[in-house]
């Protein structure tokens, strides 16, 4: 009963799958790399990364206390204009 257990069980893995037709930044991840140095009043760095297309990172510095709305900013600001494409066509 004391004893300290060496093959602890581990829970079972739950891939993102793919979908077949997907759009870049279609599916993300989002994740906070935190407690960093201050830098240019920056002590976080958010990525986001593309899941299903091409695996594509992208870091942008932050603040630890950044909310919801904020992350939606960075969002509007660095990936939209770079990697939003045109609607699909209906026809095809």
């Amino acid at each position: 009963m004391n004893k300290v257990n060496t093959n602890p069980t581990k829970p079972l893995l739950y891939p993102i799958t793919p979908a077949p037709d997907a759009l870049s930044f279609q599916t993300i991840v989002l994740n906070f790399i935190t407690k960093l140095p201050e830098s240019h009043r920056n002590n976080t760095i958010l990525t986001i990364i593309n899941h299903d297309c091409s695996k594509a990172s992208i870091f942008i510095p932050c603040k630890e206390a950044i909310d919801s709305e904020g992350i939606a900013k960075l969002y509007m600001q660095h990936i939209i204009p770079h990697y939003a494409s045109a609607k699909p066509n209906p026809a095809a």
